[in-house]
C-alpha cells in the first residue's frame, strides 16, 4: 500500500453499521430538548420535515459516492462537477460543522453522566475515540456493530418502559406550538441529528464495491434510524410533555424516570454514553479524511495526508482533529454548537444537491426533483437558522 493510501477494507455489513453508528447518537438523546422549547408537540413534525430534507440529501450524497468512490465527500463531489471553490467550500464547511459536531456530542455525553464534569468527560472521550481511530477503520466498525446493537435493544427497552405507564398519553396534540417558523426551526435543529448519512460517502476509498455498497447502506440506515427517532421522541413527549422536556438537557433520562421502569434509568445513561461514542467513532475518522483529501491537492499542508502503514489510520489529520475538538469542548455551549454544526452541513449539503442537478442525465441514479427539494429545503433552514 502506499503511503498516501487507504485500502478498501470495509464490507456491506460493516459499512451499514458504520453508517448507523453515525445517526443513532447524541441527537437522538439531547435534540428533543431545544426543539420542544421551540415548537413544543409540533417538534415531532419538524423531525419528519428533517427526515424528508435528510433523504433527499442522503439520495445525492449516494449517487455522487456511487460515481466518485475516493476518500473527500462533497469536497471532492463538488471540486469534480462544480470546481475548484465550490469544493474548497464544501470542505472548509465540512471540518467546521463536523468538529463543532464532536464537540455538542461530546458535551452531550457529559450531561448525560454528571452535569459537573461534563467538559472533562466529553476530553476524555475524545481522546479514547481518537486512540481507537489510530488502529483503523476496521477496528472501528467492528466496534460500531455492537454499540448500535446495545443502544437499539435499550432504545426498544425505553420504549416499552413508556407504553408500559399508566400516565402516558398516545395521543399527542400534534399541531400544539405550530408554526411555519417554528416548523423550520425545530426542522433545521433536528436536520444535526441526521446527518451521519453521509459518513459512508467520506470513506469511499476505503469500501469494497463502493458503486453498489455505499447507496444501499446510506439509505437502509436512514430508514431505520428515521423509524427510531419517530418512535424514541413520540413516546417521550407522550410520557412527559414538552414543558419538562424543554428544560432538560437529558430529556430521555427524564422521561425513563418517571416510568414503571425508572429502576432501570441507568440503562439511558448507559445507552447515550454508548452512542455518543458510537457517532463520535465514525465522525472524527471522518472530518480527518477531509482533511486528507485537501492535503492531496495542496490546500491543506502535505503532512495531513500520511496514511499509518500498517492501521490504514489518517493519523496525524486525527491528531490535529482531536486538538481542535478540545478547544471546542472548553469554548462552547452544547445548544450553540449544535446550531453552528446544522448551519455549515447545511451549506455544504446544498453543495451536494447542486453537484447532482448539474450532472449528466445518464449519471442519475434518481429524478433530479429530488436533489432541487434536498437544495431548497438546506436553503430554507439555513436561513431559519440565522434568524435565532
Amino acid at each position: 500500500m502506499k503511503e498516501n493510501n487507504f485500502s478498501r477494507t470495509l464490507t456491506k455489513r460493516n459499512s451499514l453499521y458504520l453508517g448507523l453508528s453515525s445517526m443513532i447518537g447524541a441527537g437522538l438523546f439531547y435534540n428533543l430538548a431545544p426543539t420542544s422549547k421551540i415548537s413544543s408537540y409540533s417538534s415531532i413534525l419538524g423531525l419528519l420535515l428533517a427526515s424528508t430534507l435528510a433523504f433527499a440529501n442522503a439520495s445525492s450524497s449516494a449517487q455522487l459516492a456511487s460515481l466518485y468512490p475516493q476518500t473527500g465527500g462533497t469536497y471532492l463531489y463538488a471540486n469534480k462537477v462544480l470546481g475548484k471553490l465550490p469544493g474548497n467550500i464544501a470542505g472548509i464547511v465540512f471540518i467546521l460543522g463536523k468538529t463543532v459536531s464532536c464537540v455538542a456530542i461530546a458535551l452531550t455525553l457529559g450531561n448525560y453522566i454528571s452535569p459537573i464534569y461534563g467538559k472533562e468527560l466529553g476530553v476524555g472521550l475524545s481522546v479514547i475515540v481518537f486512540l481507537i481511530g489510530y488502529k483503523g477503520i476496521t477496528k472501528t466498525a467492528a466496534l460500531a456493530r455492537w454499540f448500535v446493537l446495545i443502544v437499539i435493544s435499550i432504545l426498544a427497552f425505553f420504549c416499552i418502559a413508556i407504553l408500559m405507564t399508566p400516565s402516558t398519553n398516545i395521543a399527542i396534540p400534534l399541531l400544539e406550538g405550530f408554526s411555519v417558523s417554528n416548523l423550520f426551526l425545530s426542522a433545521a435543529v433536528w436536520f444535526f441529528a441526521f446527518t451521519g448519512y453521509s459518513r459512508l460517502a467520506t470513506y469511499g476509498e476505503e469500501i469494497k464495491n463502493p458503486e453498489t455498497i455505499i447507496p444501499s447502506s446510506i439509505l437502509t440506515g436512514l430508514g431505520i434510524t428515521v423509524i427510531i427517532y419517530l418512535f424514541v421522541n413520540w413516546l417521550s413527549l407522550a410520557i412527559i410533555g414538552p414543558e419538562v422536556v424543554a428544560n432538560s438537557n437529558a430529556p430521555l433520562l427524564v422521561a425513563m424516570d418517571v416510568s414503571v421502569m425508572s429502576d432501570f434509568s441507568f440503562l439511558i445513561v448507559f445507552a447515550s454514553t454508548i452512542a455518543t461514542a458510537s457517532v463520535f467513532l465514525a465522525l472524527l475518522p471522518a472530518i480527518s479524511r477531509i482533511y486528507v483529501a485537501m492535503s492531496r491537492d495542496g490546500i491543506l499542508p502535505n503532512m495531513f495526508s500520511k496514511i499509518h502503514n500498517k492501521n490504514n489510520s489518517a493519523y496525524v489529520s486525527e491528531l490535529f482533529v482531536l486538538l481542535t475538538v478540545v478547544v471546542g469542548i472548553y469554548t462552547i455551549n452544547i445548544t450553540n454548537a449544535i446550531n453552528l454544526s446544522a448551519f455549515f452541513i447545511l451549506i455544504y449539503y446544498s453543495l451536494t444537491n447542486l453537484s447532482v442537478i448539474n450532472l449528466e442525465k445518464n449519471q442519475k441514479l434518481y429524478p433530479v426533483s429530488i436533489a432541487y427539494y434536498g437544495l431548497l429545503m438546506c436553503m430554507v433552514l439555513g436561513f431559519s437558522l440565522v434568524l435565532i
